[in-house]
């Protein structure tokens, strides 16, 4: 079995104390397990990468399409650098309508990268990560920040309902621990799922939460890739 995940640092796996991948490389053992196959894992994660570098580079890297054109599972994380984009022009001022205009673009590259992988696979299931909120208990003065981010989100499950065997995986449960942890010597509050360098990717137990989000989404559509 073949995974083809192409993407942004959410997909290279900065945060992973492991380097191996984040949940390109935790994913595969439920599906070993549940296949009865080796799975091999193709992972075209650049960090820093917007909607439209992922889309350049599926454009004119054929290597990426040769691996989608074998695949049985297709995985996809961006939208976040685009975001980063957007904060660092407008910051705590960032609200619903001027991210729109960055969201515009942004889904026009999600629609253009989805029918490339169409075009080059016509069935393996495609699954979409969405994006969350790294801030939320940091910047508590970026009040359209949940709902710009919301309105983000919904929009790239319309495209994947609208889309053939194109399914969204919601990770805002990244920026909503159950318990933060505090550090009576620092005195802060921090997010238990962030990778401390950064306070903005996954951590070990962050990576291990997108796996199980994904790993849901996949068992309920297990038909679509399993032969």
């Amino acid at each position: 079995m073949t995974l083809t995940a192409l993407g942004d640092s959410l997909t290279y796996g900065v945060g992973d104390s492991t380097k191996r991948g984040g949940y390109t490389y935790l994913i595969k053992k439920p599906l070993q397990r549940t296949s009865k196959r080796p799975v091999k894992v193709y992972n075209y994660g650049v960090s820093g990468d917007t909607s439209g570098q992922i889309l350049h580079r599926l454009k004119t890297k054929p290597a990426i399409k040769r691996n989608v054109r074998q695949s049985q599972i297709i995985v996809l994380t961006l939208g976040g650098n685009d975001v980063m984009h957007a904060l660092k022009k407008y910051g705590v001022k960032l609200t619903p309508a001027k991210l729109q205009i960055f969201q515009k673009k942004y889904d026009q590259n999600l629609i253009e990268i989805l029918h490339i992988l169409r075009q080059a696979n016509p069935r393996a299931p495609v699954y979409i990560y969405g994006i969350y909120n790294p801030y939320s208990i940091y910047v508590k003065q970026a009040q359209g920040m949940k709902k710009a981010l919301k309105q983000w989100n919904q929009n790239t499950e319309q495209i994947a309902t609208d889309n053939f065997r194109v399914h969204f995986v919601d990770i805002s449960a990244l920026a909503s621990p159950k318990k933060l942890k505090y550090s009576k010597s620092k005195q802060e509050t921090t997010n238990p799922l962030l990778y401390t360098k950064d306070y903005f990717h996954p951590n070990d137990q962050g990576y291990r939460l997108m796996t199980q989000k994904l790993w849901h989404r996949l068992q309920a559509t297990q038909k679509e890739w399993r032969k």
